[in-house]
């Protein structure tokens, strides 16, 4: 029997068959979809979960710099609707972009403490000291060992339980669902963020157009490495039972949910090298600007704020 580690349901929820292909090991693991809150989660976690996070996983990698990245971080600093269309249009980033958060970030205080759970090598950070913000400290289990660098942005090898401290904004960019204990999270985040602290949570979301079509060839499913693939209604139940409030959602997915999960339908893996023609790529990448519109995009930005007893 599979109980939800959301809600707890233990109801009979339907089952899918998950292969790791972001490296194309193509192993096979057992999904379940929670009827009660739609959670889509693995059955059992593998024993060796190192197996699937080899040295050269692209978070762990230190990331410089380079010219485009930092002009576009001038602009967003200084003119910011500027800034967000050089950040859409041009070669930002192969993965989701975050210009979901830059939106949220750009009505807080440049001193803010920022936290980002999950950080791997910090790469965002730095982009984030590069914005004019001075107050950057991240956290990640899996990095070799704690990073200071120059600029003053850390990141420490810790847990969100190992850690301590207060901060005005917590990031947690494409790390929850890569969490066990979806529950003992939130109490941490709820005790690390000051009250009037604004939590940020980007994951796939499963109650999308990209999951119906795709399921198991979906590949934000990203077999092992994804424990949970929620719903708004599973992160709806998270906050409400662990003392936040979701104030709103913002979907941010692209043209990936389509390009690479025709790929996994091919039985082509996330790294390999794919021929997709510029012309359906930009069509792929429309779409997936109609479905953010449309709410049913593949990943989404959670804006939380903690429920303060008065």
């Amino acid at each position: 029997m599979n109980q939800c580690k959301i809600c707890n349901s233990t109801q009979e929820h339907p089952i899918l068959v998950a292969r790791e292909m972001m490296f194309g090991f193509r192993d096979e693991f057992l999904y379940f979809q929670c009827v009660a809150c739609g959670c889509l989660q693995i059955a059992e976690i593998p024993e060796n979960m190192s197996r699937y996070y080899p040295d050269d996983y692209y978070s762990f990698k230190q990331v410089p710099i380079g010219i485009f990245k930092k002009i576009a971080m001038y602009f967003l600093a200084n003119a910011y609707m500027l800034g967000l269309t050089v950040l859409r249009h041009g070669p930002y980033l192969k993965f989701p972009s975050r210009t979901s958060v830059l939106g949220v970030l750009k009505h807080c205080s440049k001193k803010d403490a920022i936290l980002d759970v999950g950080s791997g090598a910090g790469n965002f950070l730095l982009e984030m000291k590069n914005w004019g913000f001075s107050n950057l400290t991240g956290i990640d289990p899996y990095i070799e060992k704690d990073i200071f660098y120059p600029s003053g942005v850390k990141v420490l090898r810790q847990t969100t339980h190992e850690h301590e401290g207060k901060y005005d904004i917590i990031m947690l960019n494409h790390s929850f669902e890569h969490m066990s204990e979806p529950h003992a999270v939130f109490k941490d985040l709820a005790r690390l963020l000051n009250d009037s602290g604004i939590l940020l949570i980007r994951v796939p979301v499963s109650d999308s157009f990209a999951f119906r079509k795709y399921r198991n060839n979906w590949f934000q499913l990203d077999a092992p490495r994804h424990f949970f693939l929620h719903t708004t209604r599973s992160m709806s139940y998270l906050a409400k039972n662990n003392g936040f409030l979701i104030e709103d959602v913002i979907y941010d997915s692209i043209e990936a949910q389509i390009l690479e999960s025709e790929g996994y339908c091919r039985d082509i893996p996330l790294l390999a090298t794919k021929k997709n023609t510029s012309s359906f790529i930009k069509k792929c990448r429309k779409f997936a600007k109609h479905l953010n519109e449309m709410k049913d995009g593949d990943q989404c930005c959670f804006i939380l704020k903690r429920v303060v007893s008065s």
